[in-house]
């Protein structure tokens, strides 16, 4: 047993708690909230067939695991809020069809179960979708989670009594961490998202390159004389689309509630984009017309951290093992947080990774882009299971999370 303090308490840091103790470890969480900041405003998308990019091939292979491992969360967290829906991708007129097919080919090569649908077909799988929709694809493996639920469900575990928890109960603290080094740990894990450069320790001598990037989130509440009898929502998968070469997505939730999203922004506008709201809502209803008859019942605004090359920042301090760095989730962190809770425990456990594993890692080492670093030559020479292939993306749907 170990003596771990995490500091941030998001999904990250919260999950990171949580298979920590699982493993046996003492865990101390430290953080100003719980699951107040990008967490509390993710749409909980587990996506990882939408979700390919140009130049991420690492991420690909790094999201199908998470994918994996929150369905092993949904198991031991029952009331934490996952959905097995799958997810619907619309295109709105033949340009965003033709955009979509080729994402299609893309999702393929990589093993994802995609099925290409025309227009009609959309509607007999959501009869409230617009009519004469150009078409779409259905990707039965990606799912979804509440993050508010999730995270309710974590906490509770992390300080519950019960036999299947191996560590003691998990000590939170809600509180402001300024320095990481006089923290009696033997082990620290810095899951505090954009907060992480901010605290004084090692990992300041690393050039961490985060930036935050803004995204706008609306939830919705159906009325009941919208929805047929045994309906529960407008929609019964999530709905992600792109109108006019824009990207919208509709989540629903179990409480009759839909969550509409996102805009991805690096301006100078510190709160919510008034031009942002009004285009959701503009494009949604291109897609879903019953969305002019919801009521909106929240507009949340929150920062990501993203890098540059948009991969995670995830390993050991350099010269100083003890202090390990985990952020830079970006557009993916409700996603990723299964995965990062997955190694980082490795790392700490001492589980020497498979060479597939090792290539991920060092794809996210966070020491990446600081100059002069030194990388261990033996995980810069893993071969990666990732192929070519991965590398490819629809540029309309790089904001679509």
């Amino acid at each position: 047993m170990q003596r771990v303090t995490v500091i941030g308490a998001g999904i990250v840091g919260l999950l990171t708690a949580f298979e920590l103790r699982r493993r046996g470890h003492r865990v101390r969480l430290l953080s100003e909230g719980i699951a107040e900041g990008a967490s509390f405003a993710a749409a909980g998308m587990l996506a990882p067939a939408a979700e390919i990019q140009y130049g991420q091939g690492p991420l690909w292979d790094i999201m199908r695991e998470a994918g994996d491992l929150h369905r092993d969360l949904a198991r031991r967290l029952p009331d934490a809020g996952y959905r097995d829906d799958s997810t619907l991708v619309v295109g709105r007129d033949a340009a965003d069809l033709a955009a979509l097919r080729d994402l299609a080919a893309v999702q393929r090569s990589t093993g994802a179960e995609v099925r290409e649908l025309t227009g009609a077909a959309l509607h007999r799988e959501e009869s409230a979708l617009r009519r004469g929709l150009a078409g779409g694809t259905l990707l039965a493996r990606d799912h979804q989670v509440d993050p508010r639920l999730l995270a309710a469900a974590v906490r509770a575990a992390l300080t519950a009594e019960t036999a299947e928890h191996v560590g003691p109960p998990v000590e939170i603290r809600c509180e402001t961490v300024t320095c990481c080094d006089d923290l009696s740990a033997d082990r620290i894990v810095l899951a505090a998202g954009l907060g992480v450069p901010a605290i004084d320790g090692p990992h300041r001598a690393l050039d961490l390159n985060l930036r935050p990037v803004r995204g706008d989130i609306l939830r919705l509440r159906v009325p009941p004389s919208l929805l047929l009898p045994g309906e529960e929502n407008l929609v019964a998968h999530t709905v992600r689309a792109i109108v006019r070469g824009r990207p919208v997505y509709l989540v629903p939730r179990a409480d009759r509630t839909l969550v509409l999203g996102a805009t991805s922004r690096e301006d100078d506008l510190a709160g919510t984009s008034a031009g942002g709201v009004l285009q959701l809502l503009q494009d949604a209803a291109e897609i879903l017309p019953a969305v002019r008859e919801t009521e909106l019942i929240e507009v949340t605004t929150r920062d990501r951290p993203g890098t540059p090359d948009d991969l995670p920042l995830l390993g050991a301090v350099p010269g100083d093992e003890r202090v390990i760095v985990s952020t830079g989730y970006h557009r993916h962190g409700i996603l990723l947080s299964a995965w990062a809770a997955r190694r980082t425990a490795d790392l700490i456990d001492g589980i020497p990774p498979d060479p597939s594993t090792a290539a991920l890692l060092h794809a996210v080492r966070p020491h990446r882009f600081t100059r002069g670093a030194v990388d261990d030559p033996a995980a810069a020479s893993a071969p990666s299971s990732t192929t070519s292939t991965t590398e490819f993306s629809v540029p309309a749907l790089e904001e679509a999370r």
